[in-house]
């Protein structure tokens, strides 16, 4: 069975739940909310057997191409999203956590997936991309819950009623969130660090290389232990803590474009 067909079900999939997330946005219908739930999951899935399809048949180097880098993005996206929207009841977040989904996998299914460059990738190099995508997905999710605790908490401020007041829990239980996601994401980040020095010692011979990439997520995870201690010990809570999840994404975002997408081509390039 080819990867593709799996891929473009996938995109097909997390596209009907954005189409129901968004609609239950719009009309408040519960069930429009659980179609969207149930095809996140059959999208994650399938969103799975595609990329394990493209692992086993491409070999681990296929995760470093722009094809298998979206792909795993979707997937670890579409992961937090459903963790956290099950165990904390974020009906809403789907509305604006699976177009993004949708986009990746779109963007999956017309990559390439033919690497350039071999790369003697291996179980730790999985092991490593795979922890570094799912801290990306945690602190993206953390950001646009950040963008909807501000829109919320300026309506509230105004005494303005919209579909942001509907199925949302308090402004202290979405910072909770917040906070939770930032930690679920640092401490994959942390992983994916520790993981990646192995990683560089058997590829190069050293733990430390002071690649751009190397550099660049030393400079995120100071970020976000910053972000950590100020929420803990500076009280640096409410919309202070959403600008800081904001600005700290905006960093991952930053190293994830100029060093994985359009540096040269090396371990970290993700070009085909």
């Amino acid at each position: 069975m080819e990867p593709k067909v799996f891929i473009y079900t996938s995109a097909v999939l997390y596209a009907v739940s954005t189409l129901h997330y968004l609609l239950y946005l719009i009309f408040r219908k519960n069930k429009l909310a659980v179609v969207g739930l149930y095809s996140a999951r059959f999208g994650f899935l399938t969103n799975l057997i595609g990329a394990l399809l493209l692992l086993f048949k491409g070999g681990a180097q296929t995760l470093f191409t722009p094809k298998g880098a979206f792909l795993i993005f979707a997937l670890t996206l579409v992961s937090v999203f459903l963790y956290f929207s099950t165990k904390h009841r974020l009906s809403l977040t789907g509305a604006f956590l699976m177009p993004w989904a949708t986009l990746f996998s779109v963007l999956a299914s017309v990559s390439s997936g033919v690497p350039k460059v071999e790369l003697p990738v291996g179980f730790v190099g999985v092991i490593h991309i795979v922890s570094a995508f799912l801290g990306y997905s945690a602190f993206m999710f953390s950001a646009l819950l950040s963008v909807i605790y501000l829109i919320f908490e300026r309506h509230l401020k105004k005494k303005k009623f919209s579909v942001f007041f509907f199925k949302l829990p308090s402004l202290t239980k979405l910072e909770s969130v917040i906070y939770h996601s930032i930690t679920v994401g640092f401490v994959f980040i942390t992983f994916s660090m520790f993981v990646g020095a192995v990683w560089s010692e058997e590829l190069f011979g050293t733990y430390w290389s002071w690649h751009p990439k190397q550099v660049a997520t030393l400079i995120s995870w100071f970020t976000y232990a910053g972000i950590i201690h100020l929420y803990l010990y500076g009280n640096w809570k409410g919309k202070r803590i959403c600008y800081l999840s904001i600005l700290g994404f905006s960093i991952i975002l930053l190293n994830f474009l100029g060093v994985n997408l359009l540096s040269k081509k090396d371990v970290h390039s993700f070009k085909g």
